[in-house]
């Protein structure tokens, strides 16, 4: 499950979506205290490396390139979420507009056809719900093994 959860077609759109909201809403806060500014531009810097990683690598990622993201995802974790106002204006276009929804979209491309009820629950969960994404990618973070959280946390210090 870990494997496709990381698959370049579920997580980088709403990955880059979630840094094009972060990018303009800190240009407008010009008052913010200077470690939010930091926590909150590190968070905009991981989200558009961990994209990067995707649309530079064939999907499934290969392994180097998983365990970049699994990486980044539990230095991404450690900055806490993304502001509230930023997630709330992270809602489909198509969805806004009355159009078709991600789970619409993930149907008709047949996409869909080998998830188990579970995890076809969980994609709908994750597409209506930008803030469990998170959370989940989160969680997908921590699963990492103890090993490799203690070589990043050396690699950062």
């Amino acid at each position: 499950m870990m494997t496709s959860m990381l698959s370049n077609d579920l997580l980088t759109d709403s990955l880059q979506q979630i840094a094009d909201a972060l990018e303009p809403w800190l240009k407008t806060k010009k008052g913010l205290a200077k470690a939010d500014r930091s926590r909150y531009e590190a968070m905009l810097r991981l989200y558009r490396s961990i994209v990067g990683v995707y649309k530079s690598n064939p999907d499934p990622l290969p392994d180097f390139a998983r365990d970049q993201v699994q990486r980044m995802l539990a230095e991404l974790q450690t900055l806490g979420n993304p502001p509230d106002e930023v997630m709330a204006e992270i809602v489909p276009k198509e969805v806004a507009e009355g159009g078709e929804s991600f789970e619409d979209m993930m149907k008709n491309m047949g996409l869909d056809a080998n998830l188990a009820g579970p995890e076809q629950d969980l994609m709908k969960k994750l597409a209506d719900d930008p803030e469990e994404l998170t959370r989940v990618m989160k969680e997908m973070a921590g699963g990492m093994p103890e090993e490799a959280l203690w070589r990043l946390a050396s690699e950062n210090h």
